[in-house]
């Protein structure tokens, strides 16, 4: 080490039983207690990776281009939302009617 350089701090190991040169004294084991019993947990197996989704979509987000069904859930005067974009397409009686009012939606209807 030449004079330009700082001194150097001493390295420390946690994993040795023995002690760096300069430093404190490596930590002691606790001792079991004769009596006490070890516990073995067992890591669930990790579950199979989930099947695609099903190939859905009557509908096309006109903003995005994603497909989408539109959820059943919701009643005739709340709004439908592109689930990828989350674009305000239309009102849910919209997309229910037979056929779609596709005037009034920011969505195209893909026919099968």
């Amino acid at each position: 080490m030449s004079d330009s350089e700082p001194p150097r701090r001493k390295i420390l190991s946690l994993k040795s039983g023995v002690a760096a040169p300069g430093g404190p004294p490596p930590l002691e084991r606790i001792a079991r207690p004769a009596g006490a019993k070890r516990v073995v947990v067992i890591a669930p197996e990790p579950s199979p990776p989930p099947a695609p989704p099903p190939a859905v979509g009557d509908f096309k987000c006109k903003p995005c281009g994603t497909r989408f069904d539109p959820p059943a859930a919701l009643a005739d005067d709340e709004s439908v939302r592109c689930p990828s974009c989350n674009a305000r397409l239309g009102l849910a009686g919209d997309f229910r009617a037979d056929p779609p009012r596709v005037e009034k939606l920011r969505a195209r209807y893909l026919k099968k």
